[in-house]
This record gives C-alpha cells, sequence and structure tokens, in this order.
C-alpha cells in the first residue's frame, strides 16, 4: 500500500509554520534588540513560507512565479536561516559570503531553463536538491568550525540538523535518477512530499534552539549580575562567599595556604559628608580599579559592603599577603585622585591579613582573623597593615 501525502496540504503547513515561527523572531528580536542574527533568522522563514504559498498555487497562477521564484525564495529562506545563527554566534565564513549568493542566482537560471525553454520536472527536483543540500552544508560547516558555542548540546542539534535535512535531500537527487520523471510537479511524489517535510523539520528545530541560546545567555548574564557589585564592577559578598567555598574545599584536599586581606577606605565618611555620595561614588569606583589592576589573574576582589573590601589570594601565606597589602596601601596613599576637573583627593586605606590554618573548621575563621586585623590597623592610626599577629589583642 502507497502513502499518499498531499503536497499543497504539506505546503500550507510549512508556510504556516513558516509565519508564526517568523513572526515569534521578530517579537523575540524587539524585545531582545542585544542579540544580533534573530531577526534574520525571521526574516528567512517568511521567505520559506511565501515561497510556499507561490509553490501551492501552481496551475493558479504563472510557472514564473509558482516554479521559479517559489523555489529561489525558499532557498534564499535557508540562506539567511544559517546567516542569522552565524551573525547571533559571531561566526565568519569568508567563502560564505560569495558561494550563498552564487548558488541562489545559479538555482534561479537552472530553474528559468528547465521551465521555459527544456521544459523538465525531474531536472528541476535534482537542481532545488542541490541547492538546498549545499546550503545546509554551509551551516553545517560555519557551525563545526565554531568552537565557542556555550551550550554544545544546541551546537550538536543544529549541525546534526542541517547535515540531515542536507542528507535527505542528497539522497532526493540520487532517486530521482531512478524514478519514473513526473510529469506535474504536484504530483511528484513521496519524497517530494517528505522534503517539504524536512522543511518544516528545519524551522521548528533551529527557531526552538536560537532561542534556546539566546535564553541561555540571558541567564548566564542575570547569574553574572547577581555576582558582580553594580557599582565598582567587581564581585560582590555573594560571589566572593562562593569563591572562598571552592578555595577552602581545594585547601583541605591539596593542604595548600590561601590568604585574605580586609581593607577599608580611611576617613570615606569625611568624602561623603564634604563632597556628595556621587563623589564618594567614584572615590569607590577608583580604589575597587587600584585594588583589581593590581592583583593577579586568579585571585579576587570584592566589595565587601560600604567602603570595605575584601581580596582572595590562592596559593598565599600570610607573609606574602602582607607583601601585596603593603604594596595596595603604598599605591592607594600615593594616588592623586581627581574628579570633575576641580577635586583633588588624597586617600589612604587600613589593612588586615589572615591566612589559612589548618585547623580552621570554615574559611570564615580566616575572613574573622583579617577583620580583626584591620579592626587593629583602625586602632593604631589607619593607612597601615596589620596581621593576624600584630592583631591578637582584638580577637
Amino acid at each position: 500500500m502507497s502513502i499518499q501525502l498531499d503536497f499543497r496540504t504539506l505546503s500550507l503547513t510549512l508556510m504556516l509554520f513558516s509565519l508564526v515561527f517568523g513572526f515569534g523572531m521578530f517579537a523575540y528580536s524587539r524585545a531582545h534588540p542585544k542579540f544580533s542574527g534573530i531577526k534574520t533568522i525571521g526574516v528567512g522563514y517568511f521567505l520559506i513560507g511565501g515561497g510556499c504559498v507561490l509553490l501551492g498555487l501552481r496551475h493558479f497562477i504563472h510557472d514564473f512565479a509558482s516554479i521559479v521564484l517559489s523555489n529561489t525564495v525558499i532557498i534564499m529562506g535557508v540562506v539567511l536561516i544559517y546567516r542569522g545563527l552565524f551573525s547571533f554566534l559571531g561566526i565568519s565564513l569568508r567563502f560564505e559570503r560569495w558561494l550563498s549568493p552564487t548558488l541562489v542566482v545559479l538555482l534561479a537560471a537552472v530553474l528559468y531553463f528547465y521551465t521555459f525553454h527544456i521544459p523538465d520536472v525531474n531536472l528541476r527536483i535534482q537542481a532545488f536538491s542541490i541547492a538546498f543540500a549545499v546550503a545546509c552544508f554551509i551551516g553545517a560547516s560555519g557551525l563545526l568550525q565554531h568552537r565557542e558555542i556555550h551550550n554544545r548540546m544546541v551546537a550538536k542539534m543544529l549541525i546534526g540538523m542541517f547535515l540531515l535535512v542536507g542528507a535527505f535531500f542528497i539522497f532526493r537527487l540520487l532517486w530521482s535518477f531512478f524514478e519514473i520523471p513526473p510529469d506535474d510537479f504536484m504530483k511528484a511524489g513521496l519524497l517530494s512530499a517528505l522534503a517539504v517535510i524536512a522543511g518544516e523539520f528545519l524551522v521548528i528545530l533551529s527557531s526552538f534552539s536560537t532561542i534556546w541560546m539566546a535564553s541561555d545567555e540571558l541567564q548566564d548574564e542575570l547569574s553574572e549580575m547577581a555576582r558582580v557589585d553594580p557599582l565598582t564592577g567587581i564581585y560582590n559578598r555573594r560571589a566572593f562567599d562562593e569563591c572562598c567555598d571552592i578555595e577552602f574545599s581545594r585547601a583541605q584536599r591539596s593542604g595548600t595556604s590561601f590568604a585574605i586581606i580586609m581593607c577599608d577606605l580611611d576617613h570615606f565618611k569625611r568624602v561623603n559628608d564634604e563632597h556628595g555620595h556621587h563623589i564618594g561614588d567614584e572615590v569607590l569606583r577608583r580604589f575597587a580599579a587600584i585594588l583589581k589592576d593590581r592583583i593577579r589573574q586568579h585571585d579576587v576582589v570584592a566589595r565587601f559592603g560600604g567602603e570595605e573590601f575584601v581580596l582572595l589570594l590562592p596559593d598565599n601565606n600570610t607573609e606574602q599577603g602582607l607583601q601585596v597589602a603593603e604594596q595596595l596601601r603604598a599605591i592607594t596613599a600615593a594616588t592623586q585622585i581627581t574628579i570633575d576637573g576641580d577635586i583633588s583627593l588624597t586617600l589612604s586605606a587600613s589593612f588586615g591579613v589572615a591566612h589559612y590554618c589548618a585547623g580552621d573548621s570554615d574559611w570564615s575563621a580566616v575572613l574573622h582573623r583579617a577583620d580583626n586585623a584591620l579592626y587593629a590597623a583602625k586602632k593604631e592610626g589607619r593607612n597601615r597593615v596589620v596581621d593576624l599577629a600584630t592583631a591578637a589583642g582584638y580577637t
């Protein structure tokens, strides 16, 4: 028993899918303009939908529109889908810039020739199958060369989609050499109907994957925002706690040490009172920049609260921590901050240093000792560095 699939009905469903997902992409792009390429994908869906409309009107409109224009527009839609994905992911293929337009122009020329000069349905099917397969393989090629896609599962889905659809059209091309050429494309058989279903698969999966990747990026941004102090641009207390959890576990496993430095801007309240909070905010930003620019890449600096900052120095003991703190203290004291051209401030900061000991049950014990050392530095006159030993009287 042969399977019969109505070509016009399938074309109508592909048109509906394409238009719905096209409008969805446009709406998503408008809501999230930071994502490039999504609107391009939406235009690609509209072209596929428009091509299906023309294709479904075969025998009702001129052959140029229902054959040449319809198939060419569909391939243009596929091209825009992978171009939109490339733009979204930051992929650049030099050969694609000329290959895609060449592919579209050649297809249009071949379809025109075998429609009006030497009418041949089978050769038109072969030409369209080649064009669709090449377009899919270009899409897969770009994704395969791009190794920085955050969600590898989505990348594999997109690559698999392009390869699978491309392989189907290669099979359709090869099969066309053995089947009896149809007199009417609208009755071309099961594979032509399955080609429409392959188009639906392409539209649905590419749109799903794009929104998935965009959602992942938005989630990463929200997660990063929750870890970053909005005023200074460095880590906040929450992120610092997470880093300390990791470093404490590593120190327990490997027997290494780490140092924590607590620091506080001296007489910061005076800056706010005399110059206003907007100047105070700028001072905090400048001090955070001093700390961030003069530590190692794997060290952590965070705003602890108010004018207090804290640093985590992996693989450091108190002596090394003291050296880092003294360098930061000296640089801070030597820095002249000019704001708005007419406000010049000289800052100083106090530092308390402590390191991890094998008997510590939690990293907060190290933080507590560093805080005590900072308190001692304040009591002893500010603008100085104090470690746990010299802060023993402040526990």
